[in-house]
């Protein structure tokens, strides 16, 4: 039985004042709503009408059994309203964990959001840790590579350009670097948290050639590894939204430009841990955030927000 269907032609019944009537209103014939009640009543346990050839009254329990149930379905409509309106106008807060290197690309696009969407708020927490978005209560999480967990479900909201970069001081004292083979010549900032053996991919023709990239320093930080190379200390490998604004600046440049690394980009997405209904406030983040960081989006940019505009600037 349709508890819920049951439930509402019961109350119509009650409200109009007669079967036929429910009937007419529901589409349904006085046979079938006289038969879904005694579904009905077979459920509940009781009879909820004294019925008799021309008038029809609610039984005391039927009178007790109506006002609950109307209060129920009463809620269960507003309920629905708000879910409408909700959809409509998204807010309250959503909880973001990311790693440190996309801090100012996510900041910067909460920021627009909220222009849009000014009753939505955001709490940011910045780290490299891979974090239990259950166990610790956020909405949504960043996250770059390859995703492990299948309790969580993902949404790419970009593919990202990776290369091979280091400072021009670096390079002007540095062994000769013309091949991927001279990388394993070089001083290489690796990603981890210790220094160590590493292996660096990249992609000649259709050959992949793999590298031995090892170093003096490692960090469980691509920003980290980032004021390192920036300051001379070695080859980074990484993707644009770490590099790209200090390659725009001139503080690194791009090395091997013809033996692009292996894979050429790093996917980025956005995690939950929701399986069924998404709060609106966090499905309409998600689409925001796959048209925001979308294939014209310029990672090169440390981007701040121009009040009024939905754009973003290097100012």
């Amino acid at each position: 039985m349709d508890q819920l269907g049951a439930l509402s032609l019961f109350n119509k019944v009650v409200e109009t004042g007669s079967f036929s009537e429910a009937g007419r209103q529901s589409n349904l014939a006085p046979s079938s709503v006289s038969r879904r009640v005694s579904d009905l009543e077979a459920w509940v346990g009781a009879t909820l009408f004294h019925r008799t050839t021309r008038k029809l009254n609610l039984t005391e329990v039927g009178r007790l059994f109506h006002e609950r149930t109307r209060n129920i379905l009463l809620d269960l409509e507003e309920a629905r309203v708000i879910a409408a309106e909700s959809e409509d106008k998204p807010s309250g807060l959503v909880r973001i964990t990311l790693p440190a290197s996309l801090e100012s690309h996510i900041v910067v696009a909460t920021a627009i959001f909220q222009a849009k969407w000014p009753d939505v708020s955001f709490g940011l927490t910045s780290t490299d840790r891979k974090v239990d978005l259950v166990g610790e209560g956020f909405d949504l999480a960043i996250r770059a590579g390859r995703l492990n967990d299948s309790t969580l479900r993902a949404r790419k909201i970009a593919e990202v350009p990776r290369s091979l970069c280091a400072s021009p001081r670096y390079l002007a004292s540095a062994p000769p670097l013309v091949c991927p083979q001279d990388v394993a010549h070089h001083e290489c900032l690796t990603l981890g948290r210790k220094s160590g053996d590493h292996t660096w991919r990249f992609k000649d023709g259709d050959s992949i050639i793999e590298v031995r990239a090892s170093g003096r320093m490692a960090a469980n930080s691509g920003n980290m590894l980032l004021t390192a190379a920036r300051n001379g200390c070695g080859l980074m490998l990484s993707p644009a939204w770490v590099m790209g604004p200090s390659i725009a600046s001139g503080e690194l440049v791009r090395v091997l430009p013809d033996t692009p690394p292996d894979p050429p980009y790093s996917a980025l997405y956005v995690v939950h841990p929701y399986q069924r209904f998404i709060p609106p406030k966090v499905r309409v983040l998600i689409d925001f955030l796959v048209g925001y960081f979308g294939d014209s989006y310029d990672w090169s940019r440390c981007a701040a927000v121009r009040t009024g505009s939905h754009v973003h600037s290097d100012g």
